[in-house]
């Protein structure tokens, strides 16, 4: 493969084999030929914008982004690129002689960027044209309004103005689940798994809920420690569809390495959008912690896990 740096700062990457393959693959999942038309071209965009930032030195996963999946590319006119460290930027396929961009305001938040890939016929080569932060609200980019290629690795090179990124809850149900989230069967013991969450007066015992598409549980590990000393503790969120509009929410803190009882003081905390607590409890002797509530779709919570000064906090979108 080449690439080419040109004095505008634009870049012209080759299509390889490989990236006609991988899109004729996922072309090849949709029936509809305006959507596999899409999905290819799309396919290609986030190729050509990930050989770029490799060739700068800048990591991505594009198997972690919700672009390399079936359902949501059925779903929405995505082309998603996870910038490992900085978040989710768009790359945007231009056709030839395309001079303004339609954007959807499904990829209009929750992106660093957006990056604008014009193919020329053949489809054997893509050029970046440009980078811009933001989009206008009407969701029409003039490519005129392309800013250099070298405002995005200015602006990659910023971690302090990085956008946290969401762990979307409705898309666990789709099994679309969050890097670094694993199943509680391979963090906790058998016992501390079989995990009971009560709503409103009922019972749900959320065992090998993999493969519902009503439940979810899913865990990760959390280091409290301080001062070289481990303190490691299992947080876990279980999931119960309620509707289209409602999803049961629970949060549990577990202990790990064989220990029966949380660290004295811990605390689990849930915040609402504002960042307002709103639920809260202290482990004292406490085999675990555990915090239910109901959630809509659409809505923002954060859940922080503190013990003494070192805190560790997940923000959420159901």
């Amino acid at each position: 493969m080449r690439g080419n740096l040109s004095e505008s700062l634009t870049f012209t990457v080759p299509i390889s084999l490989e990236a006609h393959a991988l899109a004729e693959r996922f072309r090849n999942k949709h029936r509809n030929p305006q959507k596999a038309k899409q999905v290819y071209l799309n396919t290609l965009a986030v190729f050509a914008v990930q050989f770029y930032l490799r060739c700068m030195g800048i990591k991505t996963s594009w198997q972690g982004s919700l672009s390399w999946n079936p359902l949501i590319q059925t779903l929405m006119d995505i082309a998603d690129l996870e910038v490992i460290g900085f978040g989710k930027i768009e790359c945007l396929a231009v056709l030839p002689n395309e001079q303004v961009l339609h954007i959807l305001p499904e990829v209009s938040s929750d992106r660093i960027g957006y990056v604008a890939v014009q193919f020329e016929s053949s489809l054997e080569e893509a050029t970046l044209l440009g980078f811009v932060k933001t989009v206008p609200e009407n969701g029409e980019l003039l490519i005129s309004q392309l800013n250099s290629l070298e405002d995005l690795l200015i602006h990659l090179n910023k971690p302090i103005e990085k956008i946290e990124q969401p762990i979307h809850l409705s898309q666990w149900l789709m099994n679309v689940v969050d890097a670094g989230w694993q199943t509680i069967e391979s963090l906790l013991n058998p016992q501390q798994s079989e995990l009971v969450f009560r709503f409103r007066g009922t019972e749900h015992t959320l065992v090998h809920a993999e493969n519902s598409t009503s439940s979810l549980q899913k865990g990760k590990l959390l280091d409290l420690g301080r001062d070289s000393k481990s303190q490691i503790i299992a947080l876990v969120v279980g999931l119960i569809s309620v509707s289209r509009e409602e999803i049961n929410v629970g949060v549990k803190v577990y202990p790990t390495g064989g220990k029966n009882y949380l660290p004295k003081e811990l605390e689990l905390i849930v915040l609402d959008e504002a960042g307002i607590p709103v639920m809260q409890a202290t482990a004292r002797n406490t085999k675990s912690i555990q915090l239910n509530f109901s959630s809509e779709i659409g809505e923002r919570f954060s859940v922080k896990v503190a013990l003494g000064d070192v805190s560790f906090t997940e923000l959420f979108l159901t």
